[in-house]
């Protein structure tokens, strides 16, 4: 839906170059303020499946306290956030970039976050499988392609021991993306011609 309206607005603006501008302006801001979003975003991913969460954010012009769990999570929450927004940006402003790595960074951001917080209330969940599955999730309801989601992931694992959380949380994704909107990233535009 962010890709949809990011790029229903940059279609109010006829002149290329005004496009150019307001699309580099907000991506230079985003980049300025997160660091981590900068380029396709392969240090996240293997530092979040290696469980370095210090590797991953190392970019950042801030200082954290990677104790602090809570500041952690908020952190992933907006790469995840603004590495879609950016994405999109950069799409609608007429450059050329990605859609499959930002949709496995945003992935590994968000199972690691759901791994972080449901051990720090009740349990010890492997955070690296988390951020795999939360890989495969995102792809499957992104990209609507829940096979690609499912084999994929398990051949990066060289097992097929998370075979049946990924298919659940592919099934989940996919059903729940399907419901809402009917066509994918990819074939919205074929679909509305």
């Amino acid at each position: 839906k962010m890709y949809f309206k990011i790029t229903k607005f940059f279609k109010l603006f006829k002149n290329p170059l005004h496009k150019l501008i307001i699309g580099g302006v907000a991506i230079g801001l985003m980049l300025y303020l997160i660091p981590p979003l900068y380029g396709e975003g392969y240090n996240i991913i293997n530092n979040l499946l290696e469980g370095n969460t210090k590797g991953a954010l190392q970019d950042l012009p801030y200082t954290i306290d990677y104790n602090n769990v809570w500041g952690v999570v908020v952190i992933l929450l907006l790469i995840s956030l603004f590495k879609a927004i950016a994405m999109t940006t950069t799409f609608a402003a007429g450059g050329v970039g990605g859609i499959f790595i930002p949709t496995l960074v945003r992935g590994s951001s968000l199972g690691n976050v759901f791994a972080k917080i449901i051990n720090q209330f009740c349990g010890d969940v492997s955070e690296s499988n988390c951020t795999l599955i939360g890989m495969s999730g995102l792809m499957a309801g992104v990209l609507h392609a829940p096979l690609t989601a499912i084999f994929l992931i398990a051949e990066i694992t060289g097992g097929y021991d998370l075979f049946v959380p990924l298919m659940l949380v592919v099934a989940i994704s996919f059903a729940f993306t399907k419901y809402f909107i009917s066509n994918s990233i990819y074939t919205i535009e074929l679909a509305k011609r």
